[in-house]
C-alpha cells in the first residue's frame, strides 16, 4: 500500500513538473485550458462506431431529433459530435475546408443551427496532422487556427482532434495539441469550444518504439489537464458493429491508471458507449456503470434511433448518471482486486460513496467489502442504495452481492439507518 502512495505521488509530481516546463520553457505554446467546460464530464452521442463514415446531414438530423424526443436529452446527453468522414478532404483556394454539397446540401452551419434548436450542442472532428485517419487530406496541420475558426463561425461548441496523421508526421503530441488548444482560445468567433484530444495509440503499436510512451495514449495524461477537457487514455473500444466487452475492460484498467489527472474540466477518456453494437445488454450495462464510477464522459456511438426500450432505460439511468456527474470530479479507483473479481469506489460530493462489486469472470461470484474498506466512517447502521433498481436499505458494515457474469452490483452508500 505504501509503495502504491509513494508511485501515485511520483506520477502526480512528474506529471505538473512536465506541465510546467510545457508552459515555462516554451515546450508549447504558454496558454493552459481555461474555457469554463465539462466542469462535470461532457454525454453526448457520437456518428463513429454506429455509423462509421456513412452519415450525411440527414442523419444527424435524425439523430438530434431522436435525443431530444427520446429521454436522452433530458438525462443529459447534449453534444451531438461528427465524428471522421464528415469532411472527406479538400481545400478551396484560401485554404478553407471544401464542404460536399452533396452530403450537407444546406451547409454546416445550418447543420449546428439545427442541433441548436434542438436545445442541444453540435460538436466537429478533425485531425493533428495533414491526414486523417482514413488517409485522405483532411486534417488540420498548417491550418489550426483557420479551421477552428471556420468550426466556430459555423457555430460548432465542441472540436474532436485526432491523431492518426500527426502520428505519420512524428508531431509531438503534447506540442500539436497545445498549440490546438491556442487555436481554440482565440478563434475569431470569440466561441467557447470543448476540446476533445484523441490519441488512441499504445506504445510499440506500429513495432517498437513506433510509438513510444512518451508519444502515446499512456502519456497523455501528462499534459491533458493544461490542453484539453478530455483525452484518451487507450486506443478504440472496437470497431464500427463490433465491441467485445475484454476490450470494454481493456480501455477501463488504461483509464484507471492515472485516476489523479481528472477533475472538473478534464477528464480521463477511455472512449464511447456502445450498448447493441456486439456486447450483450448486461455487459453494455457494465460498461456504462463503470464510466460513471471512473468519471468518464458519456458518450453513446451507436444508432440511438433503434436503442431498445431496456437500453435507452439503462443510459437514462439518474442514479447511475448521477454518480458521473458528481460535481466533486473525483474518479473512483479499485480498492481491492480477488482473481477476476473488483471493487471499485467512488468518493461523492455529499459525502457517501458509490460502491461498484465488477465481476470480470465468466461464473457468478459473490463480491463482499465493508463500508469502512469505501472509506467511511464506522455507524451502527448504513443507507444503501442499489442504482439498478433504485431500491432503499439499510445495512451494517457488509456490503455483498451475487454478482453474474460480465456484471456489476452498482450502491450509493452512506451513514443512515
Amino acid at each position: 500500500m505504501l509503495a502504491h502512495r509513494l508511485t501515485r505521488r511520483l506520477d502526480a509530481f512528474a506529471a505538473t513538473l512536465l506541465c510546467a516546463l510545457v508552459l515555462l520553457c516554451g515546450a508549447a505554446p504558454a496558454w493552459a485550458l481555461n474555457n469554463g467546460l465539462a466542469r462535470t464530464p461532457y454525454m453526448g452521442w457520437n456518428t463513429f462506431l454506429g455509423f462509421r463514415v456513412s452519415f450525411d446531414e440527414q442523419t444527424i438530423r435524425s439523430v438530434a431529433y431522436t435525443m431530444a424526443s427520446d429521454g436522452l436529452a433530458r438525462a443529459g446527453y447534449r453534444y451531438v459530435w461528427l465524428d471522421g468522414g464528415w469532411w472527406r478532404g479538400g481545400r478551396d483556394r484560401s485554404g478553407n475546408i471544401r464542404v460536399n454539397r452533396s452530403r450537407w446540401p444546406h451547409g454546416m452551419r445550418s447543420v449546428a443551427n439545427y442541433i441548436h434548436s434542438l436545445g442541444l450542442r453540435a460538436g466537429i472532428y478533425t485531425d493533428a496532422g495533414k491526414t486523417g485517419c482514413g488517409l485522405r487530406p483532411n486534417g488540420s496541420w498548417g491550418h489550426y487556427r483557420q479551421d477552428v475558426d471556420q468550426f466556430a463561425a459555423w457555430g460548432f461548441d465542441a472540436v474532436k482532434v485526432d491523431f492518426c496523421g500527426g502520428h505519420r508526421m512524428g508531431l509531438n503530441p503534447a506540442y500539436a495539441f497545445a498549440l490546438f488548444r491556442d487555436a481554440l482560445a482565440h478563434n475569431s468567433s470569440h466561441r467557447r469550444m470543448l476540446f476533445a484530444v484523441c490519441n488512441p495509440f499504445t506504445p510499440d503499436r506500429f513495432g517498437p518504439g513506433n510509438p513510444s510512451y512518451s508519444r502515446s495514449a499512456l502519456a497523455s495524461w501528462s499534459f491533458g489537464p493544461v490542453t484539453a477537457n478530455s483525452w484518451r487514455t487507450g486506443p478504440d473500444v472496437g470497431f464500427p458493429h463490433r465491441v467485445h466487452f475484454v476490450d470494454v475492460l481493456r480501455n477501463l484498467d488504461l483509464d484507471s491508471a492515472r485516476p489523479y489527472a481528472a477533475g472538473p474540466g478534464h477528464w480521463n477518456d477511455p472512449d464511447f458507449l456502445a450498448p447493441q453494437l456486439g456486447m450483450s445488454d448486461v455487459e453494455a450495462r457494465t460498461q456504462f456503470g463503470m464510466w460513471a464510477i471512473v468519471a468518464a464522459p458519456l458518450v453513446l456511438s451507436d444508432d440511438i434511433r433503434s436503442l431498445s426500450p431496456a437500453n435507452l432505460a439503462v443510459v437514462t439511468n439518474p442514479d447511475v448518471i448521477a454518480i458521473d456527474q458528481d460535481p466533486a470530479g473525483v474518479q473512483g479507483t479499485a480498492i481491492s482486486v480477488n482473481g477476476d473479481t473488483q471493487v471499485w469506489v467512488k468518493p461523492l460530493a455529499d459525502g457517501t460513496r458509490a460502491v461498484a462489486l465488477l465481476n470480470r469472470g465468466s461464473e457468478p461470484a459473490t463480491i463482499t467489502t465493508t463500508a469502512q474498506e469505501a472509506g467511511l466512517q464506522p455507524q451502527p447502521r448504513y443507507a444503501v442504495r442499489d442504482l439498478w433498481t433504485h431500491a432503499e436499505s439499510t445495512s451494517g458494515p457488509v456490503i455483498s452481492a451475487q454478482v453474474a457474469p460480465h456484471d456489476v452490483a452498482l450502491f450509493r452508500v452512506g451513514p443512515g439507518g
